[in-house]
């Protein structure tokens, strides 16, 4: 799993951001992943996903975060070419591909762990 250090937040979260006008919750993680790394992800239907969900869509959270109010979390999950090279912007400097057991002792939100374990187990149907 991909994981950035956020400069503001200075903590490990993963890509994300925020969506645009007129644009779905995939088209937002597609782009993100894009603008923020410059990998192109191949979001694929998961294994065991109800009929109408979006190709790579992992769940759902939401927190309110100060100033902003009501913070929603649409969690996406794609493959990206293993060869394919992360180019970091100004969001964050230092990144890194983790498995389960440096996830577990990742400094991050509880919720990016819980997310983490069920994306590296996830599986395209």
């Amino acid at each position: 799993m991909l994981v950035i250090e956020h400069r503001r937040l200075a903590t490990w979260l993963p890509i994300g951001g925020e969506l645009e006008a007129g644009e779905t919750p995939l088209e937002a993680a597609e782009r993100e992943l894009r603008e923020e790394t410059g990998l192109v992800g191949a979001f694929r239907p998961l294994a065991g996903a109800p009929e109408g969900v979006p190709p790579g869509f992992l769940g759902y959270e939401e927190h309110l975060a100060g100033s902003k109010g009501l913070h929603l979390n649409f969690v996406f999950v794609a493959d990206v070419d293993p060869s394919a090279e992360v180019v970091p912007n100004d969001e964050f400097g230092a990144w890194r591909w983790v498995d389960r057991g440096e996830l577990d002792a990742l400094v991050s939100p509880t919720n990016v762990r819980q997310f983490g374990v069920l994306a590296l187990a996830a599986r395209a149907a």
